[in-house]
């Protein structure tokens, strides 16, 4: 029935004319990367006045795959038809009769909201509502014209000599900005629930996330190759893979600190080699920046005082999204985009975690640590 999906954009048009058009083409782009990588037939994407349009036959299979296409506010499944009174009228009540038998409603309450985005059309828009509502579907279905509490809404949009006429909006995960906007980071993945939610956080703000999983052993790294497969469903527009890093020094840095007596440092110590990693990979990939899933004061190893330790370890920013939330909140997150079950699956068991870790750590202690175990000052490590 349907033959177009009408994609809205929300922060996107706030933007200047050039930059606008600029983020319309990589928007489309990924709509259509979208649709290929789901094996969804489409016949064209355009950008129109403020819309973007995706001409297919599948139009409930399309939007549920644009749903999570960054950059997108909401979606209409819709029929295209020539701009004539008569055409409005007759698409506008079969689409309403369909609605109607899937509400199951013997006297649904309606409304009919117009707009034209281009003024070809005589009739003016609460002219167009009230010839298309209080009159036809009216006169022609058992109903009730109600503007305020409605069950059905039909919504007609003219431009350049067609309208689009649909009974749907669907809301998209939430906007942001279409991934390919706003440059890439690397994501620091640990197969946990939060470090998933930062990774998709940075995503939803039009970013390209390198992922970067420190292995800690092949059951962890399944559990993760799981949760970036997951991820990917909203990563249309980047086109990263899993990178896994093994450390080749660990045991050895790990008999030192124990040598040392300062096993409480240890999760200072082995996330500030995370970051060591993480920040060669993003200088090889230009990337701008490291994400983490830290949220302040969950952990021992996230006080503002071993952040800041660990943030020593590279010269790029370091992201924290999830900074300001509670684990409920995180949690409520990992769920809605489906990661939750996944990071909850079982997981190689971290034997050398300290009974009792440092809280707030001090740098200075730290920088005279790390230069007992590697013989240089922590700024100067290579990985």
């Amino acid at each position: 029935m349907f033959n177009v999906v009408i994609v809205r954009y929300g922060e996107i048009g706030t933007k200047s004319r050039q930059t606008r058009r600029w983020f319309e083409n990589i928007l489309m782009n990924n709509i259509r990367e979208a649709l290929v990588s789901e094996e969804v037939d489409f016949k064209k994407v355009e950008a129109k006045h403020g819309r973007v349009l995706v001409r297919t036959n599948r139009a409930k299979e399309a939007v549920e795959v644009l749903t999570r296409v960054f950059g997108i506010v909401s979606l209409s499944p819709a029929m295209e038809v020539d701009a004539e009174l008569e055409k409005i009228n007759k698409t506008s009540l079969k689409l309403f009769r369909k609605k109607k038998r899937e509400l199951n409603l013997e006297k649904p309450k309606f409304r009919v909201t117009a707009r034209r985005i281009t003024k070809e059309f005589p009739l003016k828009s609460p002219e167009i509502q009230a010839k298309v509502g209080g009159e036809y579907i009216l006169e022609n279905e058992e109903s009730e014209v109600n503007l305020h509490e409605y069950d059905i809404e039909v919504g007609v949009e003219l431009m350049e000599r067609k309208a689009y006429i649909f009974v749907d909006k669907i809301r998209a995960w939430g906007g942001g900005l279409p991934i390919g906007t706003q440059g890439r980071v690397v994501a620091l993945l640990s197969g946990g629930i939060d470090s998933p939610v930062a990774a998709f956080l940075m995503m939803k703000r039009g970013v390209e996330v390198i992922p970067v999983h420190i292995y800690m052993g092949e059951k962890t790294l399944e559990k993760v190759r799981k949760i970036w497969n997951q991820l990917k469903k909203y990563h249309y527009g980047g086109k990263a893979e899993l990178i896994v890093v093994k450390p080749q020094n660990r045991e050895e840095m790990l008999k030192k600190i124990k040598e040392l007596g300062k096993e409480k440092y240890t999760c200072v110590l082995c996330k500030f080699m995370m970051v060591k990693h993480a920040d060669r990979i993003a200088k090889e990939f230009g990337a701008k920046g490291i994400v983490m899933g830290d949220s302040l004061g969950q952990v021992a190893s996230q006080t503002l005082e071993n952040m800041y330790i660990v943030s020593q370890a590279s010269d790029l920013p370091i992201y924290r999204p999830l900074i300001g939330l509670d684990k409920e909140e995180i949690v409520n997150i990992a769920k809605k985009i489906g990661t939750f079950e996944l990071s909850t699956l079982p997981e190689d068991e971290i034997p050398f975690i300290p009974k009792h870790p440092v809280i707030r750590g001090s740098w200075e202690e730290f920088r005279k640590i790390y230069r007992a175990i590697f013989g240089e000052d922590p700024e100067k490590r290579e990985c």
